[in-house]
């Protein structure tokens, strides 16, 4: 690797570090490893004493007790902020929507959304995370521009339903009531206004909502919109056993088994939840060439039966792409992949009572490349090697969660969280360091997010208060 002339190449960054897990095509992890970046690419990746003798740097990153990984992937978060902690407890998947959720989501106006949007991206920073999926929103005007001034990697559409799906129409609010016709206009505005908006880091899917408000139309036509665009049709799929039994009876089809009969699941499809499958629903999943997020931390919250009916590992060995997600604030209350990882790498161990269901590198893989892989962003990050974007999380390891560091990819399956992220660089930028954004005022943030959820909150007639007594 050392230039035979003795003469080292400029580059912009160097980045050093006690461990880099590159997740690349050989898994490499290397030992006091670096990171060389020329603009917003990654121009090598070695050993840093090698690294030290190739290149000159106009800047420097030297953290060498630190761990270095990919910018980590939410496959699933949606943006509305749903005032985190104030869902009422007790309720199911259908009945959290529909009593809390889409109540919410409807008193936004464009102002909120902006903030939300601004809240969601810089918590997802804070916690490594460089890629995420928003699997529909609304005001999308008001929210592209918070996306690109975080810096982050997005796939995005509007969210879209006609309320003619399985779960009738009962307990849906009024807002965005739209017929089939209108409701496939409204997916096409939203893949142009993407595209419009000309953002190269912004990419445009196709979001129908998809928990058994939209009808077989409308689902078609995503699919081939998403096909046609060569983007991605994104919905909420076979989100629990009720949802199924819902569909069985209606249809006579399991929920994916009648998106591939309809011929609406292909390459282009992202599946969101898919907690509730079978055997031929993963064959279905994996000969369309469809792609999954995973949202571990969502199903258990909202008692979704994954330990009993989900097929998560099956999904992994057919070689379906999948990452993890997050899910909204109160769906999951966190916005940390690593927490992710860790329930990804646990839950169908002992579902199974198999210890190896899941093994613990497949685990950080999921929250890394598989979670680009599956958001279609795996030509660009996911990975740490040269030509790929310069998409790096660094972690600070003078902590227990990291102490004692023999392998960290047990201790990042096993015991860290989002928390022990020090500094991450989303295209060669330096988007958080010392644990500090660099593009927003978090303190600032915070005060204008909870001010927006106070009045959403007071909207709705939802009062937050804990069911204990507080004097």
């Amino acid at each position: 690797m050392t230039d035979p002339a003795g003469t080292a190449r400029p580059c912009d960054l160097l980045v050093t570090a006690a461990w880099v897990i590159t997740v690349d095509a050989d898994r490499r992890i290397l030992r006091d490893g670096g990171i060389a970046v020329t603009g917003d690419t990654i121009v090598a990746v070695g050993k840093a004493a090698d690294l030290d003798r190739e290149f000159t740097p106009a800047r420097r990153i030297d953290r060498p007790d630190s761990v270095v990984l990919p910018g980590m992937a939410n496959g699933h978060r949606h943006l509305l902020c749903c005032a985190k902690g104030a869902m009422p407890e007790g309720g199911t998947t259908l009945q959290s929507l529909r009593r809390f959720i889409y109540p919410s989501f409807s008193s936004l106006e464009p102002e909120d959304m902006n903030v939300y949007a601004r809240h969601a991206t810089a918590e997802m920073i804070r916690n490594g995370t460089t890629l995420f999926e928003e699997p529909g929103c609304n005001h999308i005007d008001a929210v592209l521009p918070a996306i690109a001034e975080s810096g982050m990697r997005a796939r995005i559409g509007l969210w879209t339903w006609d309320q003619r799906g399985s779960g009738g129409s009962d307990g849906l609010p009024d807002w965005l009531r739209l017929d089939t016709a209108a409701a496939i206009r409204r997916l096409e505005d939203g893949l142009a206004t993407v595209q419009a908006f000309g953002n190269a880091r912004i990419r445009p899917a196709v979001c129908v909502e998809g928990v058994t408000t939209c009808s077989d139309e409308l689902t078609v036509a995503a699919a081939r919109l998403a096909e046609e665009s060569r983007t991605l049709a994104v919905q909420h799929k076979s989100t629990s056993q009720r949802e199924v039994e819902l569909e069985l009876k209606v249809f006579g089809e399991r929920p994916v088994k009648h998106t591939a009969s309809i011929k609406a699941l292909n390459e282009y499809t992202l599946l969101n939840h898919v907690t509730s499958l079978d055997a031929d629903d993963v064959a279905a999943i994996a000969d369309s060439g469809a792609t999954v997020s995973w949202n571990p931390s969502t199903a258990l919250k909202l008692a979704k039966g994954t330990t009993q009916h989900s097929r998560f590992p099956e999904l992994v060995a057919a070689g379906v792409p999948m990452g993890l997600g997050t899910d909204a604030e109160n769906c999951s209350n966190h916005q940390d992949i690593c927490r992710a990882i860790y329930l990804a790498a646990l839950l169908p161990r002992d579902a199974r009572e198999d210890p190896g269901a899941v093994s613990a590198e497949t685990a950080v893989e999921l929250g890394t490349l598989g979670g680009a892989r599956a958001l279609r962003f795996d030509d660009v990050t996911g990975s740490l090697e040269p030509g790929k974007q310069a998409d790096i999380v660094v972690f600070d390891t003078d902590d227990y969660d990291w102490r004692p560091l023999h392998n960290p990819i047990a201790n990042l399956a096993y015991g860290v969280t989002g928390h022990s992220v020090d500094t991450v660089l989303i295209g060669g930028k330096v988007v958080l360091e010392n644990k500090k954004s660099t593009v927003v005022d978090e303190d600032a943030l915070r005060e204008e997010v909870e001010a927006t959820d106070r009045r959403i909150l007071k909207k709705i007639g939802i009062d937050p208060s804990p069911a204990w007594p507080v004097i």
